[in-house]
């Protein structure tokens, strides 16, 4: 396996900044399974410009590994290049603005796809625009990509399955961020393993997605906490979490809900937490029950900060109450907006997907 050595050019050190240390990336390297063993996607490697950002939507099929059978899944491996902000697998359900058939073709390992580069056009790419794919569930997500470890290893409990059809659309949606926070030295490259259960009859995995977009964080209100709330309708195991904000975000805590209650919940209960915009972890092997009607309750903790890279008048210039307070909203430029996202994954699935918009 090839090292590659980073060593700033004084442009780079101007635009990024440099460590003291000189840091070295091994290129990561995936398995390419075989039909027996489930299917690699791959999306092919770009480049992002120094101060962009970038968010592209690919879409494929999942392939037919064999007479047309349901795929039961049970491990997903990631192995995403340092300077990652996400990167998010979704069933296409409803198409509006964001049209796969509408992308440029492109293969993503084996498999013919499209893709829709959003690149960092906030405001006119659909693949910025959330509400395209308010009704996709999600199938698995990664946050995390250092140069220490560039891979999320996820294996399911046993004898539970994330269920795909073959012929199904997903989307795989990239989102790299090249800034002095969270830079992109080695280019953008994102691979995906899906593992096939090799048992028979498992309990099918469901997701929810919850975010609340009611969010000001001000310049002269630095210190706020925005928080919601989300139930499941069947009693139900969570097994898999994380949080998802940006720059502002200075912690992220979920904790088990009663369903009913206005009162927050004791601190003690918390099953989740992270302080880490950058890289938020993804809590794994969960073991939290949920009794029917009951939920969730998700606080963010945000403290203020001017844009890094952008100015305050382009953060004012996009917020809907136009105070001329630097104050920060829902959007997805991790340096004039913020989000404030859960991604949990539960068993067994319900009978509708789960979506607290």
């Amino acid at each position: 396996m090839k090292s590659v050595s980073f060593t700033c050019a004084l442009v780079m050190s101007l635009q990024l900044g440099c460590g003291a240390e000189e840091e070295t990336f091994t290129p990561w390297e995936l398995e390419d399974l075989s039909a027996d063993q489930g299917f690699s996607l791959r999306v092919p490697e770009f480049d992002v410009a120094a101060g962009r950002e970038s968010q592209n939507c690919y879409f494929v099929r999942v392939p037919d590994l064999g007479g047309g059978e349901d795929i039961w899944v049970d491990r997903v491996l990631t192995a995403i290049n340092p300077g990652s902000h996400h990167m998010n697998v979704f069933r296409v359900k409803t198409i509006l603005g964001l049209d796969p058939a509408a992308g440029t073709p492109v293969m993503l390992g084996a498999y013919e796809g499209t893709v829709i580069e959003g690149e960092d056009f906030v405001n006119t790419s659909p693949c910025w625009n959330s509400t395209n794919w308010a009704d996709w569930p999600l199938v698995a997500n990664s946050q995390h990509a250092t140069v220490e470890e560039a891979k999320t290893d996820w294996q399911l409990p046993e004898s539970v399955a994330i269920r795909m059809t073959p012929g199904e659309m997903l989307m795989i949606q990239t989102h790299y961020v090249n800034t002095t926070d969270q830079p992109t030295r080695y280019g953008a490259k994102v691979g995906i393993n899906f593992y096939r259960h090799q048992g028979t009859s498992p309990m099918e995995m469901g997701s929810l997605f919850a975010t609340q977009q009611n969010l000001r964080v001000c310049k002269s209100r630095p210190n706020v906490t925005y928080s919601g709330t989300c139930r499941f309708p069947g009693a139900v195991t969570i097994t898999a979490a994380n949080g998802h904000f940006h720059k502002r975000g200075d912690t992220f805590t979920i904790f088990p809900w009663d369903g009913q209650s206005i009162d927050h919940p004791a601190e003690s209960t918390a099953f989740y937490q992270s302080d880490s915009w950058e890289e938020p972890p993804m809590a794994m092997n969960l073991d939290v029950k949920a009794a029917a009607n009951t939920g969730i309750w998700w606080d963010c903790a945000f403290k203020w900060t001017p844009p890094t890279h952008l100015t305050c008048a382009e953060v004012d210039a996009k917020d809907p109450l136009q105070e001329n307070d630097c104050c920060y909203t829902f959007g997805g430029n991790t340096d004039v907006g913020e989000h404030c996202n859960v991604f949990l994954y539960y068993y067994p699935k319900v009978n509708s997907d789960i979506f607290c918009l």
